[in-house]
């Protein structure tokens, strides 16, 4: 668990715990890496004292987005710059609906391939655009892994998390 650096009454400094944040998890994954990554990204977030509650599929009505106060999405792109498949439900539901999520807060982790140039890191940028434009808050910038530069893409986000969970939760 992360802590907050303070100094307490009598001008003693002292570490004081930070309270767990549940972490809405919003994994979209064709292949199974941005699964990979997030599996060990939630362990990360668990052992920091973190509560994860994982994306299981559907739309707006079952992950009640606009009701999440902290929202780590992690995804992949597919064909030319497509949303994988199991999160396309939930963005049409976004895109159609434009719920307020205001006084939501998100990070984002995305996978690509720059070796496709006109669709790199495309549903990690659809993804940023709709929650900004509904409100979102976006916490610290979001991570781009590359497959070129990135063989351990899960090493490289743990690393990541580990660094962006206590600024930002």
């Amino acid at each position: 668990m992360s802590s907050i650096t303070a100094r307490g009454s009598r001008g003693r400094v002292r570490d004081y715990p930070r309270a767990a944040v549940n972490v809405y998890f919003l994994v979209g994954s064709e292949s199974g890496n941005a699964d990979m990554v997030a599996d060990c990204v939630t362990d990360a977030l668990q052992a920091l004292g973190h509560e994860v509650e994982r994306f299981t599929g559907g739309g707006l009505p079952e992950t009640k987005l606009d009701e999440r106060k902290v929202v780590l999405v992690c995804t992949s792109t597919t064909g030319i710059g497509d949303l994988p498949q199991n999160v396309r439900t939930l963005y049409e539901d976004l895109s159609t609906k434009r719920p307020s999520l205001r006084g939501m807060r998100y990070g984002l982790i995305g996978l690509g391939d720059r070796n496709y140039k006109e669709s790199f890191l495309g549903a990690p940028k659809k993804w940023d655009a709709i929650l900004t434009e509904l409100g979102a808050e976006r916490l610290g910038e979001r991570l781009e892994l590359d497959a070129t530069d990135n063989p351990m893409p899960d090493e490289d986000a743990v690393r990541w998390v580990r660094e962006w969970a206590p600024k930002h939760l």
